[in-house]
C-alpha cells in the first residue's frame, strides 16, 4: 500500500492497463455473440481511450511547458548577463573619460613660464590618502624607478600641488601646499616685481604675506612660483581672497583660493 501511495501515477496507469486487459478477454470471449455486451465494452474501451489520451495531453502540454519555460528562462539569463557587460562597458568609459580628461589637464601644466626650460614630467595616479586634512598628505604610484627624487614638484593641469617629501620603489608621498609646513616663494602675475610668501595652515588653505609693505596687492591677483626656492617659477598657486594690513608687522596679509581643487584630486604630475 505504502508503494501505491508513493507512485500514485502508475499505479493509476497498471489499473487501467488490467481493466483494458480485462475487457479484451471480455470482448474475445463473446465473440460479439452478444451486441449489448459488446457494445458496452465497445463504450467503455472509448471512455477509456478518451481518458488516456487526455492523460497523454496533460503530460505532454505540461513537458512542453516546462522545456518553454527553461528556454525562455535561458533567454532571460542571456539579456541579464547582456545588460551587465553594457552597464561593465558604460562605468569602464566613463573612467576612460575621465582620465583623458585629467591627462588633458596634466598637459596644460606645460603652458607655464618654465616650459622653455629642458625637463622631465612623470604622470601618477594618486593610491591613497595619508593626511587628515583634505588631501594635504597622499601617496602616488611612482616612485624611484621613475627617477623621482625627494623635494621635485607636483603639479596638475591648474597648477602646483604639492612637492616630494619621500620615495621609494613603485611609491612616493606627496605633501600639498595646503599643508602647513610649506612655504612658496610667490609673485603677482600683474606686476612680477611685487614678491611674497605664502604656507598652509591649520584650515588647509593658503594665506601669507607680501615682501613690501607698500605693495599693491589686491583681491583676484593671480599668484604664481617665483622660481626662488624648490619650486620652478610660473606655477600657478592660487588667487588673492583678502588683503589685511597688519599694523605690527607693518605687511599686507593675504588669504589664497587655490588654483587646484585638492578634493577632486585622482592624478598628478612629478616635474623632475
Amino acid at each position: 500500500m505504502r508503494w501505491i501511495t508513493e507512485h500514485k501515477l502508475i499505479s493509476v496507469l497498471i489499473l487501467i492497463l488490467l481493466i483494458l486487459a480485462v475487457i479484451f478477454a471480455v470482448s474475445v470471449f463473446t465473440d460479439g455473440m452478444n451486441n449489448t455486451a459488446t457494445g458496452a465494452v465497445n463504450k467503455g474501451m472509448s471512455v477509456i481511450s478518451g481518458g488516456l489520451s487526455s492523460v497523454g495531453n496533460t503530460i505532454r502540454d505540461n513537458i512542453t511547458g516546462l522545456f518553454a519555460y527553461k528556454a525562455l528562462q535561458e533567454q532571460i539569463d542571456e539579456l541579464e548577463n547582456e545588460n551587465d557587460n553594457l552597464r561593465r562597458q558604460l562605468v569602464e568609459t566613463q573612467l576612460d573619460r575621465e582620465e583623458l580628461e585629467q591627462l588633458e589637464e596634466l598637459s596644460g601644466a606645460l603652458n607655464f613660464e618654465y616650459a622653455s626650460n629642458k625637463f622631465d614630467m612623470v604622470t601618477a595616479d594618486i593610491t591613497s590618502l595619508d593626511g587628515s586634512n583634505w588631501t594635504n598628505i597622499f601617496t602616488i604610484d611612482r616612485g624611484t624607478e621613475s627617477g623621482i627624487e625627494a623635494g621635485d614638484a607636483v603639479v596638475n593641469g591648474m597648477g602646483l600641488v604639492g612637492r616630494i617629501q619621500e620615495t621609494g620603489d613603485g611609491w612616493s608621498k606627496v605633501v600639498s601646499i595646503i599643508d602647513e609646513d610649506i612655504q612658496v616663494s610667490f609673485k603677482l602675475v600683474r606686476d612680477r616685481k611685487q614678491l611674497g610668501v605664502v604656507s598652509g595652515n591649520a584650515s588647509a588653505s593658503i594665506s601669507g604675506y607680501m615682501m613690501d609693505a607698500d605693495s599693491t596687492v589686491m583681491e583676484g591677483d593671480v599668484l604664481v612660483t617665483s622660481g626662488l626656492g624648490t619650486y620652478p617659477r610660473g606655477l600657478e598657486i592660487g588667487n588673492v581672497k583678502t588683503v589685511v594690513y597688519n599694523s605690527n608687522t607693518l605687511l599686507k596679509e593675504i588669504t589664497v583660493e587655490p588654483a587646484v581643487n585638492f578634493r577632486g584630486l585622482e592624478k598628478v604630475a612629478v616635474i623632475k
